[in-house]
């Protein structure tokens, strides 16, 4: 099934008495109009003699479900699409259920909210997450070990730009969950460069995502179309003792040496007028565009002349406006507390795809658990075949056969304390639930 099977979705404004009040944060999304399938590459082997093989899934690829209201625009997708590109890193893609929310009406506050180091900071307009940009190491006084946001945190690209693939710059975490972590290309590559780029996607504060090119006067489209290009740059530092902007840092970093050059961490970059970009340091502009020809603040995708991806790839360490933080989740969750409104909204949503976007659940307690506890669930129990738990580096600590409504954990002796993920497995290795439980 070919990708332009899958058309920019067109809302019915039957609710709307005029066009002009439909938004592109509504109309804009990639929406699956005729059940296609997701399907990916999956890794065999290590670089650099790693095989792929081919595998289709159940799945629903791209965005499920748009709804709307007054005040804010819902997104459903399983964070999968068809033909996903050829990543490196180990594992393979799971469905996941991401409800996205993000507002109608904008707002720009005077202090600014910090853009998530892990997890994602808004969505492709197919369903994928974009993430932030650290990978989810940081120096902890030794060594890059630490999981999750520190002081001196890991460049996402320099740790992990290696094992993205050529489509989206995506690949999967430990949970299976597919994002992206700079330039989709997929999204925006066949948009000539002397063309204005597409919205590629949205930030979690209501604000459009561009491809990397936009006119040259931010406030005439009859300008030159031209590379937008980053305000970031590598500070000239030899010690890792202040942060960008003359903050002193509570933690002093490593030397900059060969073991850790700079640019290995975000904080080794700063945003500078001097440097003659096009961007602010949310790498970001007010500007027209084809799509707000009365102007918008807008967000770019950072590349070089040739290509390669330039921090901070998507937005820079702050959102310009204000981000709706329920979608903001914490390191290693897979799903929101994002909801759709019970009334009030307006939906597109094709058909048949009524039982693919409700989520598959089920029970596990208690939680938190000493060790033992039982899993339940009232779905189809022929979907589903292992059981799966994880701790928070994606080591599996406990796996067994799933086949009944009703299966018992025994986690081994001596389980370290924290936090761990229950992951329900189907045949084919896919990803149905993914459950948080504490054990202590």
């Amino acid at each position: 099934m070919k990708q332009t099977n899958l058309k920019k979705i067109l809302v019915l404004l039957m609710f709307l008495p005029l066009l002009g009040l439909c938004q592109p944060v509504i109309t804009s999304w990639q929406l699956n109009e005729n059940g296609q399938k997701a399907s990916y590459w999956l890794p065999n082997g290590n670089p650099p003699s790693i095989t792929y093989s081919y595998v289709p899934t159940n799945d629903s690829a791209s965005v499920l479900k748009v709804c709307y209201r007054t005040d804010s625009v819902w997104v459903y997708s399983h964070g999968m699409v068809f033909n996903m590109g050829k990543y490196s890193n180990p594992g393979g893609v799971s469905a996941q259920h991401y409800i996205y929310r993000f507002p109608r009406t904008q707002t720009v506050p005077t202090t600014k909210i910090i853009s998530p180091k892990v997890g994602a900071i808004g969505c492709l307009v197919n369903g994928i997450p974009m993430y932030g940009l650290g990978d989810s190491k940081s120096w902890n006084g030794s060594t890059n070990s630490n999981m999750g946001p520190g002081v001196w945190n890991v460049e996402v690209y320099k740790g992990e730009g290696v094992s993205l693939d050529t489509a989206l710059s995506a690949h999967p975490q430990q949970q299976g969950a597919y994002h992206s972590h700079a330039k989709p290309r997929r999204l925006y590559q066949n948009t000539p460069i002397t063309q204005h780029s597409p919205i590629i996607g949205y930030a979690f504060d209501g604000f459009p995502v561009y491809g990397p090119y936009g006119y040259s006067t931010p406030t005439n489209s009859a300008s030159a179309v031209v590379r937008m290009k980053s305000g970031y740059s590598l500070r000239s530092i030899t010690t890792r003792t202040a942060l960008p902007y003359g903050v002193t840092a509570s933690q002093a970093g490593p030397p900059v040496n060969g073991t850790y050059p700079i640019g290995t961490y975000c904080e080794d970059y700063e945003w500078l007028a001097s440097n003659g970009g096009d961007l602010d340091k949310y790498n970001g502009r007010t500007c027209v565009t084809p799509e707000y020809p009365q102007g918008t603040y807008a967000y770019f995708v950072t590349i070089d002349g040739a290509g390669t991806p330039q921090f901070p790839y998507y937005i820079g360490i702050e959102y310009y406006g204000t981000p709706d933080q329920a979608n903001i989740i914490g390191l290693g969750q897979t799903a929101t507390a994002v909801k759709f409104p019970v009334s009030g909204t307006s939906c597109n949503l094709p058909q048949n795809l009524d039982e693919i976007i409700k989520p598959y659940s089920i029970n596990v307690f208690p939680n938190p658990t000493k060790g033992e506890f039982k899993i339940t669930t009232n779905e189809n129990v022929g979907l589903y075949t292992k059981v799966q738990v994880l701790d928070l580096l994606g080591k599996e600590v406990f796996s067994a056969d799933f086949s009944s409504e009703s299966t018992v954990v025994n986690l081994p002796p001596h389980t370290n304390k924290g936090i761990y993920f229950v992951r329900i497995l189907g045949k084919h290795s896919e990803v149905y639930v993914t459950e948080k439980i504490v054990v202590e």
